[in-house]
């Protein structure tokens, strides 16, 4: 995700719904009337077939606050509920691209305003392995990867600093260049070996450089790879 934190009070403000879900997935229809209801506090979409499919948003009340995470393969397009408006006219919906997120505050009984993060630093979707050029190593840059694969590493120079993040449930590694060194979660690996995801969704890996031996990497509970 981008670098942007955001403080979220979880109220109950659905009597009788749950707070969190994960798993979901948008609606093919595309439209407000046919998008897919979402009933809780914290909305996981894990599965956008199609770019702009569609989810809608609980009906606005005073201060209710939704989020709603892209985790999917495409753009996820979000409509407010029947007659509200998202501050673009009533009915119109939003977007929100794969890794990222929206949070929906309600001013009123009709209006939101939505706050949605954006890549800070470039982002590039992988679809398969492939080795990452120098600018997808570089200032940040976000590498979303939707697909198995490995991504193997250019040699490391001072500014390789970039991140990997899984968009749904996919296998993918992270390969060292031939004389490169990854040190994992603290743990200095063999030169060239590679780093590998737990296949879920949202796994995530921060790189950056350590020295000219190679570079470090904080993970959520990658593993060695092997070569």
């Amino acid at each position: 995700m981008a670098n942007v934190t955001v403080s979220t009070k979880v109220d109950n403000f659905m009597t009788g719904t749950s707070q969190f879900a994960t798993g979901l997935t948008a609606s093919t229809t595309q439209t407000q009337g046919g998008g897919l209801a979402l009933t809780n506090v914290i909305n996981d979409v894990t599965t956008v077939a199609n770019a702009n499919d569609a989810v809608v948003l609980p009906t606005a009340a005073a201060d209710n606050r939704t989020t709603v995470f892209n985790n999917g393969a495409n753009v996820l397009q979000v409509f407010p509920a029947s007659g509200d408006n998202l501050g673009n006219g009533a009915n119109a919906s939003t977007t929100i691209d794969p890794g990222e997120f929206g949070v929906f505050t309600a001013k009123d009984s009709t209006n939101l305003i939505g706050v949605i993060s954006t890549p800070s630093n470039g982002v590039t979707l992988h679809t398969g392995s492939g080795t990452l050029t120098r600018a997808q190593m570089s200032n940040g840059h976000r590498n979303n990867v939707n697909g198995a694969a490995t991504l193997t590493m250019d040699t490391v120079d001072a500014d390789t600093n970039f991140e990997v993040y899984t968009i749904g449930a996919v296998a993918v590694s992270v390969k060292a260049a031939a004389n490169d060194r990854i040190i994992l979660d603290g743990t200095a690996l063999d030169d060239a070996d590679k780093i590998t995801n737990t296949s879920t969704a949202g796994d995530a890996a921060a790189i950056r450089y350590d020295s000219a031996a190679g570079v470090t990497a904080s993970t959520n509970g990658w593993t060695d790879g092997g070569a």
